[in-house]
C-alpha cells in the first residue's frame, strides 16, 4: 500500500514543481530596461522642465518639485495606443486644475480639456478619454500640461510639455496591447522601445498590488534607466 502512495505522490510533486518552473521562467528576472529605438524627436520640441513655478508651488529647492514628465530623455514616448495614458509627476500645489493640450506639428489642435489636479504629491495619470479623437499612426503630437494657479489661465502659469507619436503595432505587440497588464507585457514594450506603454504598463500592476515589491523593484528600475530616480520612490494616484 505505501508503494502505491508514493507513485501517486511523486507524480504529483513533479507536476507541481514543472508548474512552479513555468511559472517563474514566464516572468521577466532581469530589470525591465527601455531600449531607445525611436527617431529623432520633432524640429520644434521643447523640453519638459515647468517655468513659473513658485507661484504654484512652496518648496522649490527639492528635487521634487518641478512637474515632470515620465519621459525618456529625448521627451519624445512612442505608444501603439490610440489614446494613450501619459503619467506626469505633480509635487504638492495650490493649483486645483490644470489646461491639457495636444496639439500636432503644424500647431493644429486636436484635443483639449480641463483637469482637476490630485490633493497631494504624487504621479498622475492622464489618459485620452473616449471622446478624443484616436492619435494618427505615425504622427507627432506635442501635449502640454499648463497649472491654473489662479483663476485664470496666465503667461506665465507653469507648463509641462512633451512629445508623443503613436506606432504600427507588430503581430506580437498587437497580441499583448489587448491583454491585461502583466510584467511580460511591459517588458515587451520596453524592449521595444514603446516607452508611454511600457511605463504605463507598471503603473497599472503597481496600483493594482501597492505592496507588491516585484512590480515595485521593476517599477524603480525603469524609471532609474532613463534618469527619473528622484520621481521612482514617489506616489501613484489615481487612473
Amino acid at each position: 500500500m505505501k508503494s502505491n502512495k508514493l507513485a501517486v505522490r511523486l507524480p504529483l510533486c513533479f507536476t507541481l514543481l514543472f508548474l512552479g518552473m513555468n511559472l517563474i521562467h514566464s516572468l521577466p528576472t532581469q530589470a525591465i530596461g527601455f531600449r531607445n529605438t525611436q527617431n529623432p524627436r520633432p524640429e520644434r520640441a521643447r523640453g519638459g522642465a515647468s517655468r513659473g513655478e513658485d507661484i504654484c508651488f512652496s518648496d522649490s529647492k527639492t528635487t521634487t518639485s518641478s512637474v515632470t514628465p515620465l519621459m525618456p530623455a529625448t521627451n519624445l514616448g512612442l505608444t501603439v495606443a490610440k489614446r494613450p495614458t501619459l503619467l506626469v509627476y505633480v509635487p504638492q500645489t495650490s493649483a486645483k486644475q490644470a489646461f491639457l493640450s495636444f496639439e500636432d506639428e503644424q500647431r493644429n489642435h486636436h484635443y483639449q480639456t480641463f483637469l482637476r489636479l490630485p490633493n497631494q504629491p504624487g504621479v498622475m495619470a492622464v489618459q485620452l478619454p473616449p471622446e478624443a479623437p484616436p492619435l494618427k499612426v505615425g504622427k507627432n503630437y506635442q501635449w502640454s500640461l499648463v497649472m491654473i494657479c489662479g483663476e485664470y489661465l496666465e503667461p506665465d502659469s507653469p507648463e509641462v510639455t512633451g512629445w508623443i507619436r503613436r506606432v504600427e503595432a507588430n503581430s506580437t505587440l498587437m497580441n499583448q496591447h489587448t491583454l491585461k497588464a502583466s510584467l511580460e507585457k511591459a517588458s515587451l514594450f520596453a524592449e521595444s522601445g514603446i516607452w508611454v506603454d511600457s511605463v504605463s504598463t507598471l503603473a497599472d500592476l503597481r496600483r493594482a498590488e501597492p505592496s507588491n515589491s516585484v512590480y515595485r523593484s521593476h517599477w524603480e528600475e525603469l524609471l532609474q534607466s532613463v534618469g527619473l530616480n528622484a520621481i521612482a520612490n514617489q506616489p501613484l494616484l489615481n487612473k
